[in-house]
């Protein structure tokens, strides 16, 4: 059976599942990039929080595309909902929680653009400032407890104001490009392109390409997705590098008493069994030159020194647990320790 004229779909079909899966593969790749980078870039100006919610607004750019794209409610959540999934998989910082995390931007995200027919820049970067926001509020409501007003108010407007631009902004603008340029055809929802400036072509390509490339980096040269479960390789300016298996140090399991405190993580103190990591370096012998272990940016001495300091096994990955140290330092999905 056809549709009748102007009868609107209630069902996705091929190519909204296709559009879907493509954009929360390449967000959920992203996120995890980006989730790192934000922590990177706090810890060089040496600030708790700030670049993780100035830049979350390319967290929301996805569901926003699809929504855009697709012209359907529930597409958002469902790319929102998928893209969880592929950055838990792909060594996010925040464990399942992001699942939930996604699903709730992207039904902000499907509830802020049904408010009209005929969607606007407004409205998009509007839309995408609530689902940003809202980042903030869920990690606040699981994760902290007594954080000040002063603190969560500013959390949250650096959040609203980088959903607007990274993420609103940024997809109204991608939308535009790809439709102009015929590469997909807009959906039933979406008013006819305007005229897109070539500089703002550039710049948004740019913008694209650069996270891309990015996250390409991260996948190949950091990730290495396809290591062996409860291992990693220890090398750099060591004598004797190997890989580590988690099950041939049964015997110098240790246990430690420890509390996390990120920017976006909060674990109240509780005990950890693993593999000090000073005994893991020191069997690799650093060299007479190597003075710091690249995995928590820290002295060598520190990290060889302190028996506090373990690698946990969870499941098929490993997780550097750092007493003591800010919670971007418990790393998660172990798989390589270089010293330098």
């Amino acid at each position: 059976m056809t549709r009748a004229a102007g009868e609107r779909r209630v069902r996705f079909d091929v190519r909204d599942i296709v559009l879907i899966a493509l954009l929360s593969a390449a967000g959920g790749v992203l996120s995890t990039y980006i989730g790192y980078l934000g922590n990177l870039v706090n810890r060089l100006f040496g600030v708790p929080f700030g670049a993780g919610q100035l830049i979350s607004g390319l967290h929301i750019a996805w569901p926003l595309l699809a929504r855009a794209l697709v012209g359907r409610f529930g597409s958002g959540t469902l790319t929102g909902l998928t893209k969880g999934v592929v950055e838990l998989f792909t060594g996010g910082t925040h464990g399942v929680v992001i699942v939930l995390v996604s699903g709730i931007e992207g039904l902000f995200v499907d509830f802020g653009l049904s408010l009209s027919r005929r969607r606007s820049l407004a409205l998009t970067m509007a839309a995408g400032a609530l689902a940003s926001a809202s980042n903030v509020v869920v990690f606040q409501a699981i994760y902290f407890s007594g954080v000040p007003a002063g603190f969560f108010a500013v959390m949250i407007g650096l959040a609203l104001v980088s959903g607007a631009v990274f993420g609103g902004y940024l997809a109204w603008d991608i939308e535009r490009l790809l439709v102009s340029s015929r590469v997909v055809r807009p959906s039933e929802a979406a008013s006819a392109p305007r005229a897109t400036f070539a500089w703002r072509r550039v710049a948004t390509l740019a913008i694209v390409l650069a996270f891309l490339a990015g996250a390409v980096y991260y996948a190949i040269g950091i990730l290495r997705p396809f290591a062996a479960p409860g291992t990693a390789s220890v090398g750099g300016s060591v004598e004797a590098p190997y890989t580590f298996v988690y099950s041939d140090w049964a015997t110098e399991e240790c246990t430690v008493h420890a509390e996390l405190r990120g920017s976006a993580t909060y674990v109240p103190p509780a005990d950890y069994t693993g593999i000090p990591l000073g005994i893991v370096l020191e069997r690799a012998t650093p060299t007479s030159t190597a003075t710091r272990a690249r995995i928590i940016a820290s002295a060598l001495a520190d990290v060889v020194g302190n028996a506090d300091i373990v690698l946990e096994r969870i499941g098929d990955s490993l997780r550097l647990v750092a007493p003591g140290y800010d919670g971007a330092f418990w790393v998660a999905q172990v798989v390589r320790l270089v010293v330098e």
